[in-house]
C-alpha cells in the first residue's frame, strides 16, 4: 500500500500541480512539506519491501496490508 512514489508519471503531475499552486514547476517538492517524510517514496524503496516480503525473512508474516507511505497514513495527510 504505497503512498506517492517518485515515478517519472507522478513527478509530471506534481509539476503541473506546482505550476497550478506555486506558480512554478520547480517548486514541486515544496507540496511535500506537508508530509512526514518531506518526500515521495523512491521506487527502490518500494522495491526492497517487496523483496523483503518475498523472502524467507518474512515467512511468518501473512494476510496483511503494509503501508510504505513515509507516516502519511499515521498523519491524516493527503496531497
Amino acid at each position: 500500500n504505497p503512498g506517492p512514489v517518485a515515478t517519472d508519471r507522478m513527478l509530471k503531475i506534481m509539476k503541473r500541480k506546482a505550476i497550478d499552486m506555486l506558480g512554478d514547476e520547480a517548486r514541486w517538492e515544496e507540496l511535500f512539506d506537508k508530509y512526514p517524510g518531506k518526500r515521495p517514496a523512491t521506487a527502490r524503496e518500494c522495491a526492497d519491501l517487496v523483496a523483503f516480503m518475498a523472502s524467507p525473512r518474512a515467512g511468518y508474516i501473512t494476510g496483511t496490508i503494509v503501508t510504505i507511505d513515509g507516516g502519511i497514513a499515521a498523519r491524516g495527510s493527503v496531497i
